[in-house]
């Protein structure tokens, strides 16, 4: 049922995309029409990169305080289809990339997401973590060049 309408959902947006072309095209010509769609590819991608950039700086300064990142990645994915988007030759794909440049709807969009977002495990499982941040410049002692020991336990159980 998801996929029917996932399938009417391109068609109708690749009808609206044409449509559009041919509205734009007749009021301002087509050479113009295709001057303004790589503009707007051009003008796109380069804010996509900058906030891309910011986004990642945002997430290492959570990463380096101990938190975790989610709403940056989140972020993240959703400039990635902002870039996808304002790539895509047409000007309703590239309203929605705009849309998702828009750091207020970013926010709110990575927000009703992560509300919904559940994290699941295998009953019983647990897994536990520590991150410890060395610098880059540390001086390596003999301990270093023994290698990294975790320590564990480890329970397996066979399929029946």
């Amino acid at each position: 049922m998801i996929v029917g309408r996932v399938l009417l959902f391109l068609i109708g947006a690749g009808l609206l995309e044409i449509f559009v072309f041919i509205e734009v095209g007749s009021a301002i010509g087509a050479w113009s029409t295709i001057a303004l769609i790589l503009l707007t590819a051009i003008i796109g991608i380069s804010l996509v990169r900058i906030q891309g950039l910011q986004t990642l700086m945002e997430a290492q300064e959570k990463v380096n305080r101990g938190e975790t990142p989610a709403r940056e990645m989140v972020s993240g994915m959703m400039l990635a289809l902002s870039g996808v988007l304002l790539l895509l030759p047409g000007f309703v794909t590239d309203f929605a990339g705009v849309l998702l440049l828009l750091p207020p709807v970013r926010a709110a969009l990575a927000e009703r997401f992560l509300s919904r977002a559940h994290v699941r495990g295998d009953k019983g499982h647990t897994f536990t973590a520590e991150y410890y941040h060395h610098s880059e410049t540390r001086v390596r002692d003999e301990q270093d060049k023994k290698g990294v020991t975790f320590e564990g336990e480890v329970e397996r159980k066979d399929d029946k």
